[in-house]
C-alpha cells in the first residue's frame, strides 16, 4: 500500500509539472475536483477549501487579482460572483457535503458551476452552450446609443454620483468622482475600485445627509437602484457659508438683545414666542420656564395680568383683542401704549407688525423719564404761579423774539388772555399792539435795540402813558441766552426794583426838575 501510494504521488507531480496548470498539489488519496487548465474553452474556475481559494485557473487568478490583497479570501469572491449570479452565498451553504449544481446568471446567459466534494469546492465559470441569443442589429444601435447617451450624461454631471453595493463597495462613479478624488491623491482616482469618497459613512435611501469631503460641503441624496444604492452628492459649500453667516448673525443679535435694556419680544405668524432678550425676564418678573415654553400672545398677557404687570382696564377682554389684533392696530401706525404700574413704574409699550406675519413687541421702562417729566412740569408750574403772584407785568422773549412766558398781571394791563391762543406772539407784534394802547413813546423803539446799543446797556426804562390815561413804568431787561424781558409797573409803585442805573437815572432826572 505504501509503494502504491509514492507511486500516485509521482503520477500526480509529472503530470503537473508537465501541463503547468495548476499550482497547488493535493497530496490526498481522494478524488478531488479537477482545475481544466488545459480545456480548450479556457475556462474560469477556482478551488476553495476552508475559506480560501486554494488555486485558479489563468483567468480566474487575473480576477483574483484585481480583486486586491484579500483577492484570495473566498467570502470576497463569492460577494463580486453575486452580482452577477444573485443567491450564490445562499446556494453553497444548502449544498450538501458532495453534490453538484448550476446557478443561471442574473442575464440569463452565463452559467456558474458549483461542484463540492468532501469540503472542496469547485467553480467554473461558463455559457450556455445550447443557448442561441439573437439580438436585432436596430435594437443593439439603439442600446449601443443609450448607453454613450448615459454615460455623456454622467460623465458630464459637475457634481459626483456613485454607485455602492451593500457593504459599501464602489462599483460605478462618473467623472467628477474621480476628478474630487485626484485633487488630493491622483493614485486613488486610478486604481479600482477606487476609495470611498466620505469614508466610514452610512448613506441610507431615502435620506439626505450632508458630508464634507476634500475641504468641501455635499448634500448626499441616495437611493435604492436593485441591490445597490445611487448616490449623488451636490455641493453645499455655498449653503454652509450662508447657513454660517446666519448662524454668525443670529449669534451677533442675541448678543446685542442681550445687552438691550429695552425688553424684546417677538411673536411669530402663529403668535408664539419665539425669541426674548433678559431684559424682558427682568421687566415683567416671569419665570424663564414660562417664556421658553413659547405661550401665544394672549397666553402672555394673561401672565403679565396675574402679577399686576399691566395695568387693569375697565374691560380686558376686549382690551386683550385690540392688543392681540394689532394688524388691524397698526393700520394707522404701530400699537403704542403707556402701562401706568403700581410702584410708580411706567412702561411704554410698542408693537410693530413684520411683512412676515411675526410681531414684535417693545417693553421700554420710562418710569425715571416720566418722574423727570413730572418734576419739570411741577417746576414749571411753580414758577408760572409766582409770575402771576406778582404785581408787575411780565412778558418774556426768546432769542428769535418769540413769547415765551407772560404772567396774569400782563394780561389784565392789557386787556388781553395771552394763554388762550395768542402763544406764537412776537416782539414786533406785541411792540405793534402796544404802540396803538398808548401815547406815542421813544421807548418802544428802543426795544429792538441790541443791549450793546441801548442807552442804559443791558436794560431800559420809560414812563408810558396808555389809551386810558394810567402811566405806568416800562423796562426792559436782557436775560441770558438772548431772551428779553419787557416789565410794567404801576407809576406809584417805587423804582428801586427796576434797576440801579435807571433808578439813579431817574433821580437826577428828578433834581433837575425835569419831568
Amino acid at each position: 500500500m505504501t509503494y502504491e501510494l509514492i507511486w500516485m504521488v509521482a503520477v500526480a507531480v509529472a503530470a503537473s509539472v508537465a501541463s503547468g496548470g495548476l499550482s497547488v498539489l493535493w497530496l490526498t488519496t481522494r478524488r478531488a475536483p479537477r482545475i481544466i487548465a488545459t480545456d480548450p474553452r479556457r475556462e474560469t474556475a477556482f478551488l476553495i477549501e476552508h475559506g480560501r481559494v486554494v488555486d485558479a485557473t489563468r483567468s480566474g487568478r487575473a480576477i483574483l487579482d484585481g480583486l486586491g490583497a484579500e483577492g484570495t479570501r473566498a467570502d470576497r469572491l463569492i460577494r463580486w460572483l453575486s452580482d452577477a449570479f444573485p443567491g450564490l452565498a445562499e446556494a453553497i451553504r444548502a449544498m450538501p457535503d458532495t453534490a453538484e449544481r448550476t446557478i443561471t446568471a442574473r442575464d440569463g446567459i452565463g452559467r456558474l458551476a458549483l461542484s463540492k466534494e468532501r469540503g472542496l469546492l469547485r467553480i467554473a465559470l461558463g455559457d450556455d452552450e445550447n443557448a442561441r441569443v439573437e439580438i436585432d442589429r436596430v435594437c443593439q444601435t439603439a442600446v449601443q446609443a443609450e448607453l454613450e447617451t448615459l454615460r455623456a450624461i454622467g460623465d458630464a454631471l459637475p457634481y459626483p454620483v456613485w454607485r455602492e453595493d451593500r457593504e459599501g463597495r464602489i462599483r460605478w462613479v462618473n467623472r467628477a468622482y474621480l476628478d474630487i478624488l485626484a485633487t488630493q491623491d491622483r493614485a486613488a482616482a486610478e486604481a479600482w475600485p477606487p476609495r470611498a469618497l466620505f469614508e466610514g459613512e452610512i448613506l441610507i435611501p431615502g435620506v439626505s445627509k450632508r458630508l464634507s469631503a476634500m475641504g468641501r460641503w455635499f448634500e448626499c441624496h441616495a437611493v435604492s437602484s436593485g441591490e445597490e444604492t445611487l448616490v449623488s452628492a451636490v455641493p453645499a459649500d455655498a449653503l454652509v457659508k450662508a447657513e454660517t453667516a446666519l448662524d454668525t448673525f443670529r449669534q451677533t443679535m442675541s448678543r446685542t438683545f442681550a445687552n438691550l435694556t429695552v425688553g424684546l419680544a417677538i411673536f411669530d405668524e402663529e403668535r408664539r414666542l419665539t425669541v426674548f432678550n433678559p431684559a424682558l425676564t427682568d421687566m415683567t418678573t416671569l419665570p424663564i420656564d414660562v417664556l421658553i415654553g413659547r405661550p401665544t400672545l394672549e397666553s402672555f398677557l394673561d401672565a403679565l395680568r396675574a402679577r399686576q404687570m399691566i395695568p387693569e382696564p375697565r374691560d380686558y377682554g376686549s382690551w386683550r383683542e385690540r392688543v392681540a389684533d394689532v394688524e388691524h392696530s397698526a393700520r394707522n401706525g404701530t400699537y403704542s401704549e403707556v402701562w401706568h404700574l403700581p410702584g410708580s413704574r411706567t412702561y411704554r409699550i410698542t408693537g410693530r407688525p413684520q411683512p412676515d406675519g411675526a410681531f414684535a413687541l417693545l417693553m421700554e421702562d420710562i418710569s425715571a423719564e416720566m418722574g423727570l417729566t413730572r418734576r419739570f412740569r411741577s417746576q414749571i408750574e411753580t414758577g408760572n404761579a409766582v409770575l402771576d403772584a406778582l404785581p408787575e407785568a411780565i412778558a418774556v422773549f426768546d432769542e428769535a423774539g418769540t413769547l415765551v412766558v407772560s404772567n396774569e398781571a400782563y394780561d389784565d394791563l392789557w386787556q388781553i388772555d395771552q394763554r388762550q391762543g395768542m402763544t406764537q406772539l412776537t416782539l414786533a407784534d406785541a411792540i405793534g399792539f402796544w404802540r396803538e394802547r398808548s401815547h406815542p413813546t421813544p421807548f418802544w423803539d428802543q426795544l429792538t435795540l441790541p443791549a450793546a446799543a441801548s442807552s442804559e446797556g443791558a436794560g431800559a426804562v420809560e414812563r408810558v402813558r396808555l389809551d386810558d390815561g394810567r402811566l405806568v413804568w416800562a423796562a426792559r431787561q436782557h436775560l441770558s441766552g438772548g431772551a428779553v424781558m419787557v416789565r410794567f409797573l404801576p407809576h406809584s409803585a417805587e423804582v428801586s426794583p427796576l434797576m440801579p442805573a435807571t433808578k439813579r437815572r431817574l433821580e437826577d432826572r428828578r433834581a433837575a426838575g425835569t419831568p
